[in-house]
Parts: C-alpha cells; structure tokens; sequence
C-alpha cells in the first residue's frame, strides 16, 4: 500500500515531495533513493524499518516524482533541502541511508551536515562516474548513457525526451524487462517477485512523471565532480555492497570506502545490487 505523499514549501518557493515509512516513533533516517526513482522505493524497506524501529523518512529527489526541479543544482545542494526537512519535521539528529545512486547524495548529507548525523549507511553505492576506472566497470548501456550525456548531451536530450521517457511513462515494465536481461541470477530472483515488481514500476513511473528533464539533470550530475572532501567526514560509516553486483559493481563500494576514514565494510558473497538490499535490510537497519 503506498503512503501517503507529503509536501514541504521551501523557502525558494520550491515543492519538496515525501513520506514516511517503518515505525513512526523509531529513530529517524533519511533515505535517499536510487536512480531512476522515487520516495514509492522505500515501501520495500518498510517492514524491515518496523521490525528495528527506524522512521524512514524519502524525499523525491529535485525533478523527480512530485518534487519541484532546481535550476543548475549541484551534489552539495541536496543537504540544504534535507536538513530543511528535517526541521520541518522537528528532528534534529537523524541517520542517513543511501541506496545505489542515493548513496552519493546521502555522502553529500554527511559532508555537510556531521553535526546533525548519528551514521552514514550506504548501501551498493554509486562512485565518482568522473573517474575513468569506476566508470568502464558498468554495464554497456549506463556507460552508453553517462558518456553521452556528458559528451553529447544534445543526442541524450534527444533520444530522452521524444523516445525513452514517453515509452517509459506509459509503459515502465519496459524499463523493468530490460534490467532483468543484463543482471545476474541471484538479482533475477527478487525482481521477479511480485511486490518488488509492483514497487519497483510505481516507483519508475513517479520518477518520471514531470518527464525527461529530472532524468537527465541526474545523470549530468552523476557525471560531474563531487566537490567534497570525503576525508573530512569521520562520523561512522557503514558500507555494504554485493560481491556479485554487476549494476554498481563492488570497485564502487571499495574505492568510497579507501576514502571514508571511518567506514567499516560489509562485503557480501554472491549478493547482487538488487538482492542485497531487498534481502537484507533488515541486517543493514539493525
């Protein structure tokens, strides 16, 4: 059942769209979703959260489901919005969870906000896609797709705008076929159960219901320098990522975590990008 979607007027004017999930006097965390998607992920995650009594708490990224795009917005810029939340729901320390692309933005929170943050928690994250290395591990169609819009973001706009989005918007199971040809088995398995399916598509579609322009202003971003001295963040860290992970592959996990002076590294055999955390949550949470 999806919750209910909340929003917050910032105070530029923009429409920050959320809700909630798990247990609603549990310790709060910010969860920050992976790409494409939208706040409809966390529903996944939210038994797990009742059962260790964490309030998840998932805003929709700028330009994503319903909240309102932010004009040449940066990795950095995410905090200020978070940290706009978190007062608007009157918490003042709270942990962070980044899942897979959520996990820069999550990094990002920690950088900026350490005295408001109890932990860091990133699961199969993305790296820094401006890193040739970490790059060329992905599969041939998110390389396809980074490179391009970062060196030819006209063709990106292109076949974004007039083809990919407007078939995905009416059709994401498409999307959602296509994931299952290029993953692994251990992956195939949860995707293809049926709540993981039915969250995953609603989650798809909210993503990319204002259209192609959140999309690609995401994967710009991605592309981009981080700007952030991930040296400077020493609150504790938990990272955790899937030896099997062809989506992220585990270089990702392991060169953010040559970078965290405090991140303890829970690396899991045979897990997959998917399996790890639809499987496990309820580890990761506890």
């Amino acid at each position: 059942m999806q919750r209910e979607t909340k929003f917050l007027q910032l105070t530029d004017g923009r429409k920050l769209a959320f809700a909630e999930y798990g247990d609603p006097e549990g310790e709060p965390a910010i969860y920050c979703h992976g790409f494409p998607g939208s706040h409809l992920e966390a529903e996944l995650f939210d038994e797990a959260a009742r059962q260790c009594r964490v309030r998840v708490i998932a805003a929709d990224r700028n330009g994503l489901g319903q909240s309102d795009p932010k004009a040449h917005r940066e990795l950095i810029d995410w905090s200020t919005d978070m940290a706009a939340l978190a007062d608007h729901l009157n918490i003042e320390r709270f942990h962070l969870i980044g899942v897979s692309g959520g996990g820069p933005y999550a990094i990002a929170c920690a950088h900026q906000l350490s005295d408001r943050i109890e932990g860091l928690t990133l699961v199969c994250p993305l790296g820094q896609l401006d890193h040739p290395d970490l790059l060329k591990t992905m599969q041939w169609p998110a390389q396809l797709n980074f490179r391009s819009i970062r060196m030819t973001p006209w063709l990106s706009h292109l076949s974004y705008r007039f083809a990919i989005i407007p078939v995905a918007q009416i059709w994401p199971q498409w999307i959602y076929q296509m994931m299952l040809t290029v993953v692994p088995e251990t992956d195939k398995k949860v995707l293809k159960k049926p709540k993981v399916r039915s969250v995953i598509t609603d989650s798809l579609r909210e993503a990319i219901r204002q259209g192609a322009a959140g999309v690609l202003d995401e994967m710009a971003l991605y592309t981009r320098p981080w700007n952030l001295d991930l040296s400077k963040i020493d609150l504790p860290v938990q990272l955790w990522h899937g030896t099997a992970d062809t989506t992220v592959p585990l270089i990702h996990g392991r060169s953010l975590a040559e970078q965290l002076p405090n991140c303890e590294t829970n690396y899991v055999e045979g897990e997959g990008h998917f399996s790890l955390p639809f499987e496990r949550m309820d580890e990761i949470l506890g």
